[in-house]
């Protein structure tokens, strides 16, 4: 097994993002209802999300409560696919929020910029207030100044949904969420503090595993993304693909084998049966399976808030994963070292 300062390995979760975390939820708050009343005043109708890898995976979260919560259009889209088949109904009446760490991600700007000249309200979710595209070019803009990107690009997206929906359309267990993602640094510091012991051993029980299929449903979606392609791949490089719960029946099954590796995330929402019914199926038939459960994670948070609080858990697994590989999880082949 790799042996590595884990102070010195980016990825990984420490105990800064609690405080990033606590800071963000405390000033960030009426900055974003300020914008939200802009987005009523406007009489703004439908939204786009637009990201690159984590940051598109954001916008998934953030789709699936304003579809599950409210009327309001919504759609999200990766940088180029925006920037190539950008959405005939993008007018006055439309938002676009697009989200990057850096502020310069090409295709992100380019966006940004296309949803300017059809005067669309543009909103970026970026780490630093100036110095970057994102900052100066958008109409309105949430500066993070953090580095706990996943956590901080989520409360973002979560808080402008969560509010416009209770400003347009009040929702009794939208008010449950929002009462419950203060309590958020508490359940993420008892994550960093216990679960890193159970994460070495899970890893070091799979680590014949090349990588895995991730499974989830509708909440954890984002999460299993990002989790599942973007850090199995980039991060620990590991083979991956996410499939959705609902879908495992369609194909996927036939793959499951002895042998056949698994990471299973189950929510506490309603899709929990189909994520269940899933995981019951690999085990019958002899498939290697790791399960992340909000039911035991959650601390008491609300179903909602699975892709927040579950991260922690995810990322101290991922992080022994590629150490008991013998992996670097911060080396790199090919990202930021050669031409694209």
């Amino acid at each position: 097994m790799l042996h590595l300062d884990k102070n010195k390995v980016d990825f990984l979760v420490t105990s800064s993002m609690v405080t990033e975390v606590k800071q963000f939820i405390q000033n960030s708050q009426d900055h974003i209802g300020d914008i939200v009343n802009q987005l009523v005043n406007k009489n703004i109708t439908k939204v786009y999300f637009v990201g690159c890898g984590s940051s598109k995976a954001v916008g998934t979260a953030a789709k699936y409560l304003l579809n599950k919560y409210s009327t309001i259009g919504v759609d999200v889209y990766t940088g180029w696919n925006f920037v190539d088949h950008t959405p005939k109904a993008l007018d006055a009446t439309s938002a676009v929020v697009v989200i990057s760490h850096s502020g310069t991600t090409e295709e992100v700007v380019k966006s940004l910029r296309i949803a300017n000249e059809q005067g669309a309200t543009t909103i970026s979710v970026v780490n630093k207030p100036k110095g970057n595209p994102l900052a100066e070019e958008a109409e309105f803009v949430i500066a993070y100044q953090a580095e706990a990107m996943w956590e901080c690009h989520l409360l973002a997206v979560y808080l402008v949904a969560l509010l416009w929906i209770q400003k347009i359309q009040p929702s009794l267990e939208v008010e449950k969420i929002l009462k419950d993602i203060p309590k958020l640094p508490n359940v993420l510091t008892h994550h960093i503090d216990t679960f890193e012991d159970k994460a070495l051993e899970m890893a070091k029980g799979v680590s014949h595993w090349k990588g895995f299929y991730t499974i989830a449903a509708d909440p954890l979606l984002s999460l299993a993304y990002k989790e599942g392609v973007i850090t199995n791949m980039e991060f620990m490089w590991g083979h991956g693909a996410v499939i959705e719960s609902g879908e495992f029946r369609h194909g996927p099954l036939e793959i499951v084998e002895p042998g056949v590796p698994f990471v299973f995330l189950i929510g506490t929402d309603e899709s929990r049966h189909i994520t269940e019914r899933a995981l019951q199926f690999v085990k019958r038939y002899k498939g290697e399976t790791l399960v992340f459960d909000y039911a035991a994670l959650s601390n008491g948070l609300h179903p909602a808030l699975a892709p927040l609080v579950m991260f922690v858990p995810l990322e101290w697994f991922s992080y022994y994963f590629s150490v008991v590989r013998d992996h670097n999880p911060d080396d790199r082949r090919y990202y930021g070292v050669v031409k694209y």
